[in-house]
């Protein structure tokens, strides 16, 4: 397989989001593929392209073809998971998805859902919400299907050797500038008495909804959880689901119907009742009310972080000790301040795809320099204090085995990846209906989508 087509399908599986067919477009969109009852548009080609560009993608090697290829796996993905009994997506768990993409959208308009409604060509909230939740079912299906078909690929240390040998020497990438970060992070703290009201608040919410009143009406009234306050407070969760460890605990330490006594998190106090109770799963809906934070005590929080940053340059305290020892930030600490990318558990993070405001801290420091106190807000709105110290620096170069094995190693399991999914591929397309355009019938793809 040409590994050049490989990497750029496997930038594609990342990065792509699925834009599946949407009947009522057929008579405005040219039809460029067909897999079974699902159609590929022209215009999703497009829209994928102008996607990729705003995430940084470089897709000038991306031609329509290669993009057509990952629309046309998409598809089929989905025909084979609707068919697969072991495959099923929740509805709630959709429609809690679906309102937590709502209020992200609205937190980046400004709050307008008039705004979002424009911004998607929709009329009212239920025409959003309706169509959101086709797209995340979908793309829920055929990412649980990709899963289970790579779920056992694994490369073996000679498989990577032997993928690097093979890049002729003249072909080995270039690798762009790497920084391994570590972070110290102050919350500043509320006073007891700031927080016994918030306590006595939620308490008093308990009461409210014990004596009849509706849980979710308050939620809308008194939540400081932007991502679930307009849905009531509702999510839908497992024992897996990426909450924190107390908010899971609350929600199955209760039977149906029962209200929690306030409970603290790294984001504030909650009070939770369950909903529904099916098998793992749960529906709950919680109330987040977040104590205020007085002056005095932000300005203490940056004091203290003012003077763990002096211990560290005089070499008084090493940057790991004192993150260790003082850092709010629960997953960095244990790591020494350490910033893990969560996808590939590397520490050495690309400079050019960190957060903007990252970058532009850290582009112009060198190894061992320490930030100045930064100032930042939580997913709450909360305003947090952070120190940033560069402990590594490897500047841009040519990919070296040595130095660079874990993206080696990401790389060969992705093309590994990728020729298990291509050969599931043309299994499937043996008994499915297949019908390219003709305007892509000269396209080179892995699999045999043009059957022949």
């Amino acid at each position: 397989m040409n590994r050049l087509k490989t990497l750029i399908l496997t930038i594609l599986s990342i990065y792509s989001m699925n834009f599946f067919a949407q009947d009522k477009r057929v008579k405005v969109d040219g039809i460029a593929a067909v897999v079974g009852d699902q159609i590929v548009l022209d215009s999703e080609i497009g829209q994928l392209k102008i996607q990729l560009k705003q995430q940084g993608i470089d897709t000038k090697n991306l031609d329509d073809c290669k993009i057509l290829e990952r629309l046309l796996q998409n598809k089929l993905l989905l025909l084979e998971a609707k068919k697969d009994t072991l495959i099923k997506v929740s509805d709630k768990e959709i429609e809690s998805m679906v309102n937590q993409q709502i209020e992200y959208m609205k937190t980046q308009m400004g709050g307008s859902l008039e705004k979002v409604l424009e911004f998607y060509n929709k009329n009212t909230l239920a025409e959003l919400q309706t169509e959101l939740k086709k797209l995340d079912k979908n793309k829920k299906l055929s990412e649980q299907m990709r899963q289970k078909i790579i779920k056992d690929v694994d490369v073996s240390p000679e498989e990577v050797k032997t993928f690097f040998d093979a890049i002729p020497k003249d072909k080995i990438p270039e690798i762009g500038t790497q920084v391994e970060l570590l972070q110290i992070v102050i919350k500043p703290k509320p006073d007891k008495e700031a927080e016994q009201k918030v306590i006595d608040k939620l308490k008093e919410i308990k009461k409210k909804v014990e004596a009849g009143a509706s849980f979710r009406a308050q939620a809308v009234l008194y939540s400081e959880d932007p991502g679930s306050r307009a849905n009531g407070g509702k999510y839908v969760i497992t024992r897996k689901s990426a909450f924190v460890q107390e908010f899971k605990d609350a929600a199955f330490s209760l039977e149906k119907g029962q209200v929690s006594e306030p409970f603290k998190t790294e984001f504030g106090w909650h009070i939770l009742t369950v909903e529904e109770i099916n098998g793992q799963e749960r529906v709950v809906r919680h109330i987040l009310m977040v104590p205020e934070i007085s002056f005095l005590n932000k300005r203490a929080a940056q004091k203290q972080l003012d003077t763990i940053r002096k211990r560290i340059i005089d070499k008084e305290l090493t940057f790991e000790e004192a993150a260790r020892e003082f850092s709010d930030d629960k997953e960095t600490k244990k790591y020494g301040g350490k910033i893990i990318n969560p996808n590939t558990g590397d520490s050495m993070l690309d400079l050019t795809m960190l957060d903007p405001n990252l970058h532009q801290i850290v582009q112009d420091m060198k190894e061992g320099d320490v930030s100045e106190v930064i100032t930042e807000k939580d997913r709450t709105g909360h305003e947090l204090y952070k120190i940033i110290m560069v402990k590594k620096r490897i500047p841009t170069h040519q990919m070296d085995f040595v130095k660079d094995y874990p993206k080696i190693k990401e790389m060969a399991l992705e093309e590994k990846k990728q020729k298990v999914l291509v050969k599931w591929m043309n299994e499937k397309i043996k008994n499915n209906y297949i019908k390219i355009n003709n305007d892509f019938q000269h396209c080179q793809f892995d699999s045999n989508w043009i059957k022949k």
